[in-house]
């Protein structure tokens, strides 16, 4: 019962968060204005992320045991929100936004103590253990799905909807393993979310749009990693690292398959382009909505692949197997969506 309070807190504090915030940030300028590669129309408050974290905040507070690590969660959050509201501001140079999130990761790692020093049996040889060496990977794990999550935040509904989609399926992980103690932290999360869903998609009539802002989008991913780490890493682990890569998939591939692409064409991986997934399926043809239902749609299945996974318990080993293979078809198939765009738009210009 209490797990359903902790969420259905977070949804209230969510919308009453944004009704409080929507005039604040117009006032204040907290906006996003269209340029050559946001193509909205008018001056849209940056305030998802905000109103996200203020629901988790006050249903934290208010629901979940003091701890330790609660404590260390909540400051590094409400550090990685100011860092991506002043760069929502002021549009902070990569290098600065970078080392604001090596300070948070800081703070995770060494407030708790805890980092990533595991990966399970990948190679079906026993489990690898990374050592001191784990302190180096759980920086670059949580840089990457920071910058995964921030980077797909590109049309109408797609990181509320990505990110609900991995808020629940650690919900039912931790379920699956009957750690129910855990169950409310991904719940409030992904109930704080919906409100900001609701207005950004404009659900009801009285709903004018927000964005989520670099602020939400780095909370988010700062998240995730955090669920992730908490969820595989302590002393009963709840699943297994490799089913992580499943759940967060979308975000992670899209990520590394476009900065590939920009290191093959010189460009620098943080210089924005309009690339991704969704540009490219919009750029096909599809509708921002179709564009929305078809990678909600992927990301779900992928999601299914790996709670199915760890329920059977598959070997991490097929797993991972099944995970690189699922990535090589989504490159291919991207490129060949690339080159047939590219062929008709030679076409046309003949």
């Amino acid at each position: 019962m209490e797990v359903l309070i902790s969420a259905f807190t977070a949804f209230l504090f969510a919308f009453l968060a944004i009704k409080f915030f929507k005039p604040v940030a117009i006032e204040v300028g907290l906006v996003d204005k269209p340029n050559e590669r946001k193509l909205h129309a008018g001056h849209i408050p940056l305030i998802g992320g905000i109103s996200i974290f203020i629901a988790v905040l006050m249903a934290s507070l208010l629901w979940l045991p003091n701890t330790l690590e609660l404590r260390m969660y909540l400051i590094a959050s409400a550090m990685m929100v100011f860092i991506g509201a002043v760069d929502d501001k002021f549009d902070l140079k990569v290098r600065i936004r970078v080392i604001g999130q090596l300070i948070v990761a800081s703070l995770m790692i060494y407030g708790v103590g805890g980092y990533i020093s595991n990966l399970g049996d990948l190679f079906g040889l026993g489990d690898v253990t990374l050592g001191p060496a784990g302190i180096i990977f759980t920086y670059i794990g949580i840089i990457v799905v920071i910058n995964a999550f921030n980077m797909v935040d590109g049309i109408d509904g797609l990181i509320g909807s990505l990110s609900i989609n991995t808020f629940a399926s650690i919900a039912i992980l931790f379920i699956m393993s009957g750690q129910n103690n855990y169950l409310s932290y991904p719940l409030i999360l992904a109930t704080a979310t919906i409100p900001y869903l609701i207005f950004n998609l404009g659900l009801t009539k009285k709903s004018k749009k927000i964005f989520m802002g670099d602020a939400g989008s780095m909370f988010i991913g700062l998240s995730v990693i955090w669920l992730l780490t908490m969820g595989t890493q302590n002393e009963q682990a709840s699943f297994r690292p490799v089913t992580a890569l499943w759940i967060c998939a979308v975000p992670l591939m899209d990520m590394l398959a476009i900065v590939v692409r920009r290191y093959k064409n010189g460009k620098s991986p943080f210089k924005p382009d309009r690339d991704h997934l969704h540009h490219i399926l919009q750029r096909v043809g599809y509708s921002s909505r179709q564009t929305l239902v078809i990678i909600s749609l992927f990301a779900a299945t992928m999601s299914v692949f790996g709670l199915v996974g760890e329920y059977f318990t598959v070997p991490d080993v097929i797993m991972l197997l099944g995970f690189l293979f699922m990535f090589v078809c989504y490159v291919v198939v991207i490129r060949k969506i690339t080159k047939f765009e590219r062929v008709d738009q030679v076409s046309n210009k003949e």
